[in-house]
């Protein structure tokens, strides 16, 4: 089954978490989702699998972080390139494995040829980037004509992510641009204040035209990462207080009805409620 298969991979895929700050005071909430990227990973390539056999394909995986999702490609017989700006990240990823191309590198200047790769991952990474316009044009460079993009990423309109922003858990933050929250952080969170990657989180509008002004036609694949998540709650959410949450929604047979709400459609559901919005974009032929 599905679940023995995704276990399976966490079992014997450590990711070495030695270049995490101890001391910090996220150390903590790091550290449990380093532990948990190959099984989240698995949700990538299940959602991938919809659109590209991913035995053999070549992919990058672009802001690999520390290289769950690269492991979890690579165990369904891909040809993983595992990229990322953070050289501390690429070597805890090359101390769990082996086989996997790993490269230091910026999203937006990759070092690649056009059209080396069948698909490209970019997971919960543009809404942590400067310039996502650029990044998306470069990874449309590197994807074959009519190759995959996968993206998630959190939704600014979100009412949940109104209530409490994915990263920090603050409120009425969702909305506010990298400067604004780097100015909120200061006084709520010193500690995360001067990070580089602080997330400006996209709109349905925004992250649309970026999609499209790189050539990319895409849809959601939200109801097929609903029915994983319902199904195995760790590849998708990774927070104890949220597997809690989905656990007692399953128990409780509350999960059936909010499964019927997902849509893959752009509207009221994607435009308000939908808090990580689950992409598949194919670059088109020239």
């Amino acid at each position: 089954t599905f679940v023995h298969r995704a276990g399976s991979m966490i079992a014997d895929s450590r990711i070495s978490i030695t270049h995490l700050d101890s001391s910090h005071p996220d150390y903590t909430r790091w550290r449990r989702a380093a532990e948990s990227a190959v099984l989240r990973g698995a949700l990538v390539c299940t959602l991938l699998e919809e659109e590209i056999e991913l035995a053999g394909a070549r992919v990058l995986d672009a802001g690999c972080g520390v290289g769950g999702t690269s492991i979890a490609l690579q165990k369904r017989g891909a040809d993983v390139t595992a990229a990322d700006i953070r050289n501390e990240r690429l070597d805890a990823l090359r101390t769990s494995t082996s086989g996997i191309g790993v490269q230091e590198a910026d999203l937006a200047a990759l070092p690649f040829a056009d059209g080396v790769f069948d698909a490209v991952v970019l997971q919960d990474v543009i809404e942590h980037v400067a310039d996502p316009a650029r990044v998306l044009t470069q990874l449309a460079r590197v994807l074959r004509p009519g190759g995959t993009l996968y993206l998630s990423t959190p939704n600014r309109d979100a009412l949940l992510n109104l209530l409490a922003d994915p990263h920090f858990n603050l409120p009425l933050v969702s909305r506010l641009t990298r400067e604004e929250l780097r100015n909120v952080l200061r006084k709520k969170r010193p500690a995360d204040a001067d990070r580089p990657d602080i997330a400006e989180l996209l709109d349905a509008a925004r992250l649309d035209s970026l999609l499209t002004s790189a050539g990319l036609s895409w849809r959601y694949a939200n109801r097929s990462a609903a029915a994983m998540m319902f199904r195995q709650p760790e590849t998708v959410v990774w927070s104890s207080v949220h597997l809690s949450i989905v656990r007692v929604l399953v128990r409780t047979g509350l999960h059936i009805p909010l499964r019927t709400m997902v849509r893959d459609t752009p509207g009221f559901f994607n435009r308000w409620l939908n808090p990580t919005w689950y992409i598949l974009a194919r670059k088109e032929a020239s």
